[in-house]
């Protein structure tokens, strides 16, 4: 193999990797439609971080 044709078989990988990525990207977005489409919509919403309150501690009485 020439160093023209392994320039050329480099060039054709890089093409055909950037189209194979290209259609990923496109079918990934489809799928992840289809999926939010399945989901209840109380799933979309987005929400704030829940923390709960620090834990009050009763003081003892004496007996």
């Amino acid at each position: 193999m020439s160093y023209s044709e392994l320039i050329q078989v480099i060039g054709l990988s890089c093409l055909l990797t950037l189209a194979l990525i290209m259609v990923l990207t496109r079918l990934g977005r489809r799928f992840l439609a289809v999926v939010q489409g399945l989901l209840p919509p109380r799933y979309l919403k987005s929400r704030g971080v829940r923390r709960r309150a620090p834990a009050q501690s009763e003081p003892h009485e004496p007996v």
